[in-house]
């Protein structure tokens, strides 16, 4: 018989080794769970890793395309680069010369060209390596000190299919992406309009720690995009001049055109020299001046250009005030100049720019002649050889058609001509019938079988001593469907209104009691119509009821145009003769070599001729202008997201991650 003291300790014993059992299961389990938390962790901090070395590789080509959009923003030729364009242009096809090919038409197809614009010489990218400098580089960070720099950067970007690899390793981690824009196509897309039209694809970054890996995906806000390389119209502009002065012997003189509080202009305003401002002129859109210092523009064979160092900045009376030294900023609204005593206490005597300015704009060469425009007439126009002593335009119906009137005179015969809707020219022949006419290849109208619809362009060879409005001198000189550009080697003499059928804008720019403007009504933008009047080699003439000429304008004219001289002025004849004759209502712009004389003032009234009543055409800002108009010499560039849009600069390319997924 066992004691119970045996019984007792085994009992104990047991009990002991059951405890110290269930305690080294405890402890097994919990040392596994402490591992597999631990081993859950590592793998959460490398997944994390992983996605965030992924969202900066993401925001490395986020920040890629948001600089390649600011440097085109930036993106400017100078005079000089004008030869040059052209062949850069061609290159970009892989071709020495630049084909001829019609509006609308592709140069070439680059859309199966793997790596994009990367190649041997880098030649495909020299249009962008001139377009933007070194500055702009520096100005968005970017080392662009050379163009063999410049042309690494564009070759990377432009690197089509085969990209180019963006590779980092931030914090313990890697990410991996390859990525290039790709060209698909060059088009002339205008008389001297090209387009680069190129895709921005999706791009999969890859991001890997510690064994995870994560990818995320990019798609672009805008799939397509196009480089506009133009020559642009000159037709977009209230006022252009290109000496900022009334004539030669002003300018040898200086003295200077003066902007005064009587000054209003509704659109942009530029010239190459600069202005001078006294009061508070008014202008409701931008104002540009390259600042070419007096007497300084010379004119050579390949365009003008300025001679001496540019001076940007503007003079306030007599005094010259650079652009560095102007406080506040000239895009203010109201603007101040340093050394005007006057304009802390009163504002009002301060010009007003609600568009802002700028004083160091680029020098934009005028053409040196109607070459472009007499190949349009020759080719699709109508082509004058000769002086017109009578040219009217005129909207009547023809056959019962509401049709566009162009009747000429040269050396005593008469040549009466219809436009329809359609675009179909018809002439009136010897025996009173309206017939198709054709165009012989000088470019001569005759009665035919048509080639071509007209294009709206008709060009005279010489002077037009008398442009005007037909049998009704107060009639629509402009048809509402139609685009007209009057272009002439010498001087052009306007002596009735010439309006619109549909004119896009009424009444007057209207300065208040308080000083402030409200500006004319231009309420239809719709509005088809419009006419470009252009002398290459003379002035554009206003005869004045006191100019002494048998035809002539009357009191408070209405000419619907826009009106360009590129080697003389826009002016009125007899501009300083005789009383006020109220003034000139302008709905266009004016283009001129020299700003012309209109009139004379004693103070604020005016004493001789005509006031000067502009508003300016909205529509040439976008895609309404006259057919053919002349534009500058120096190209430009610009990023734009449709294939007929406008040329206005794009913001910044976004980007945006749309799926994020955990590889495998």
């Amino acid at each position: 018989m066992r004691s119970p003291e045996r019984t007792q300790g085994a009992t104990l014993i047991v009990s002991l080794l059951l405890v110290m059992l269930l305690l080294a299961v405890i402890m097994s389990v919990t040392a596994q769970v402490t591992l597999s938390t631990r081993r859950s962790s590592a793998d959460q901090e490398g997944v994390l890793r992983a996605q965030l070395a992924a969202e900066s590789g993401t925001a490395l080509v986020q920040a890629r395309l948001r600089v390649m959009s600011t440097l085109m923003r930036s993106a400017q030729f100078t005079p000089a680069d004008t030869p040059a364009v052209l062949n850069d242009l061609a290159a970009i096809c892989g071709l020495s010369t630049l084909p001829t090919v019609p509006v609308g038409s592709d140069i070439c197809d680059l859309s199966a060209r793997s790596q994009g614009l990367r190649d041997t010489g880098n030649a495909r990218v020299n249009l962008l390596v001139r377009a933007v400098n070194a500055s702009a580089f520096a100005a968005a960070g970017l080392d662009g000190s050379t163009d063999d720099r410049r042309a690494a950067y564009w070759s990377d970007l432009f690197s089509g299919a085969d990209g180019t690899p963006l590779n980092g390793a931030p914090a313990r981690a890697t990410y991996a992406v390859t990525y290039g824009l790709r060209p698909t196509r060059l088009t002339r897309s205008g008389p001297s309009e090209y387009r680069l039209f190129f895709t921005m694809p999706d791009a999969q970054v890859s991001g890997a720690a510690a064994g995870a890996t994560r990818q995320v995906r990019l798609r672009a806000e805008q799939t397509g995009l196009n480089l506009v390389i133009q020559r642009p119209s000159l037709a977009p502009n209230a006022l252009f001049t290109n000496h900022h002065f009334s004539s030669p012997e002003a300018e040898a003189e200086g003295n200077r055109i003066t902007f005064t509080s009587r000054t209003m202009f509704s659109g942009p305003v530029h010239t190459n020299g600069q202005f001078r401002f006294l009061g508070r002129p008014w202008f409701g859109g931008a104002v540009t001046s390259a600042g070419c210092p007096a007497g300084q523009i010379q004119t050579v064979p390949a365009g003008d250009s300025c001679a001496a160092a540019l001076q940007p900045g503007a003079y306030f009376d007599s005094t010259f005030t650079a652009n560095t030294a102007m406080t506040p900023s000239p895009a203010a609204p109201t603007f101040c100049y340093a050394g005007n005593p006057d304009c802390a206490g009163n504002p009002d005597i301060a010009p007003s720019f609600p568009q802002g300015v700028t004083w160091n704009a680029p020098f934009v060469q005028l053409p040196p002649n109607g070459n472009d425009q007499a190949a349009a007439a020759q080719t699709g126009g109508v082509l004058i050889p000769g002086n017109v002593t009578n040219l009217q335009l005129y909207r009547a119906s023809v056959g019962g058609q509401d049709s566009q009137r162009v009747t000429y005179t040269l050396g005593g015969v008469t040549v009466n001509l219809a436009v329809n809707a359609s675009g179909k020219l018809r002439i009136l022949d010897s025996g009173g019938n309206w017939v198709p006419a054709a165009r012989a290849a000088d470019g001569s109208i005759a009665p035919g079988t048509p080639q071509a619809d007209f294009n709206g362009v008709v060009y005279v060879s010489g002077e037009v001593s008398d442009l005007n409005a037909g049998p009704d001198p107060i009639g629509a000189a402009v048809a509402p469907f139609s685009g007209l550009t009057l272009a002439a080697s010498g001087t052009i003499n306007v002596t009735s209104d010439l309006t619109y059928a549909d004119p896009p804008c009424s009444g007057q720019h209207t300065r208040n009691a308080d000083g402030s403007v409200t500006p004319a009504s231009c309420a239809n933008l719709g509005a088809r119509n419009i006419l470009g009047i252009y002398s290459s080699g003379g002035n554009v003439n206003l005869i004045s009821p006191q100019s002494g000429q048998p035809t002539r304008l009357g009191d408070n004219p209405r000419i619907h145009a826009v009106l360009m001289a590129g080697q003389g002025a826009v002016q009125v004849q007899g501009y300083n003769t005789g009383s006020p004759l109220g003034s000139v209502n302008l709905i266009g712009g004016v283009i001129e070599n020299y700003y012309g004389a209109f009139g004379t003032t004693t103070g604020t009234e005016q004493k001789t001729g005509y006031g000067r009543n502009f508003v300016f055409d909205p529509r040439t800002l976008s895609v309404v202008e006259p057919p053919y108009f002349p534009t500058s010499r120096t190209w430009t560039m610009a990023l734009v997201t449709t294939p007929t849009g406008t040329t206005q600069p794009l913001d910044p390319v976004q980007l945006r991650g749309d799926t994020v997924s955990e590889a495998p």
